[in-house]
């Protein structure tokens, strides 16, 4: 029976690669399969296994695509992050088209709605949080908004119940690439080249 305490020591072809700060280990374990891992002193730390290559990593590595890479590297969760600019003007551009408000008559609450949505992307910008996005919208925007400044009442409760039933404000949302995934892609096309050196 074995002993669950036992060390099992293996030896295994191991291709290591310095880009930059950057180290790079290509694991050959077995027929069609491999690892690498990438150490970075920045904080870029990543592995992953493929089993089923059809040939060598190395080879691998150079025939696959920087989008291929990059993405299994990460997981699905962090190839993309908010784009903050783009999905504020995505919310501007929902307000001024879908809700369909008079606004010629409520020229202060306008302005204030403007400078508290302002205030939200800032605070947006300053966290780069999808989640602080979802749970504050209308925490930090919408239940800030002074509809009182609309001094016609049934303009007033219509405006509102315009604002307060947005639903599904994630659809807002606007993505774009991760700093890590652009990172990984550029790193793929520096190991690409080494890897042909070799």
């Amino acid at each position: 029976m074995k002993d669950p305490e036992s060390v099992i020591i293996e030896k295994v072809l191991i291709l290591k690669i310095k880009i930059d700060s950057t180290d790079i280990f290509l694991e050959e374990i077995g027929p069609n399969q491999g690892k690498i891992t990438i150490s970075d002193t920045y904080g870029h730390n990543y592995s992953y296994y493929w089993g089923a290559m059809g040939g060598t990593l190395k080879k691998f590595i150079c025939n696959i695509n920087s989008s291929y890479f990059a993405g299994h590297l990460l997981g699905a969760t962090s190839n993309y992050e908010m784009d903050v600019k783009k999905t504020f003007t995505t919310i501007r551009k929902y307000i001024a088209e879908e809700l369909e408000l008079p606004w010629y008559k409520h020229m202060e609450f306008q302005k204030e709605m403007r400078e508290t949505l302002k205030s939200f992307q800032n605070e947006c910008e300053d966290t780069n949080s999808q989640n602080y996005f979802v749970d504050n919208f209308f925490r930090s925007f919408v239940d800030r908004l002074d509809f009182y400044l609309i001094k016609d009442r049934y303009d007033q409760e219509d405006i509102k119940k315009r604002f307060k039933g947005i639903c599904e404000h994630w659809n807002f949302i606007e993505g774009k690439p991760s700093r890590e995934y652009i990172w990984l892609e550029k790193l793929h096309s520096k190991l690409k080249k080494e890897l042909s050196k070799t």
